[in-house]
């Protein structure tokens, strides 16, 4: 899902700028470089964030750990972690906005955003779905189905 409209989003991206300012001209190639390094930057921050907060991993492990020693260690490890994620997302966009400014300027930024962003759609639908399910998975139980 995510991987298909990444590279959808990066062909359509290329074509819409090769239309708008011609194959040949830097600044197409430039443009896409912008979007290249949003759409980059998004799975990316994606990924860390899956790192971050699945449960077969070793920082959400770690607050799991600190249970046994009472609910003090839970809050203060919990804190740690979330504090800690934080850093490489910003870090990931820092990057990006540098190298998209140094290759079309505020214009790029902006780009990289909308880059970043198209991928919105197919991340907001997967993530409705699971409640819609659970939905009407009660609904059917309720009506006893």
């Amino acid at each position: 899902g995510i991987i298909t409209a990444t590279v959808l989003s990066a062909i359509l991206a290329l074509v819409t700028a090769g239309i708008f300012f011609g194959f040949d001209s830097e600044t197409c190639w430039r443009l896409w470089g912008c979007v290249m390094l949003g759409l980059v930057a998004g799975e990316t921050i994606g990924l860390f964030t899956e790192y971050t907060t699945s449960f077969v991993h070793k920082p959400t492990k770690s607050i799991a750990k600190k249970s046994r020693v009472g609910p003090a260690g839970v809050i203060i490890q919990g804190l740690a972690i979330g504090m800690l994620s934080t850093a490489p997302p910003v870090f990931i966009i820092c990057v990006a906005t540098l190298a998209c400014y140094y290759l079309a300027g505020n214009y790029g930024i902006g780009i990289a955003a909308v880059g970043m962003l198209s991928t919105l759609g197919i991340t907001l639908s997967t993530d409705a779905f699971g409640p819609v399910a659970d939905n009407a998975g009660g609904i059917a139980e309720m009506a006893e189905m």
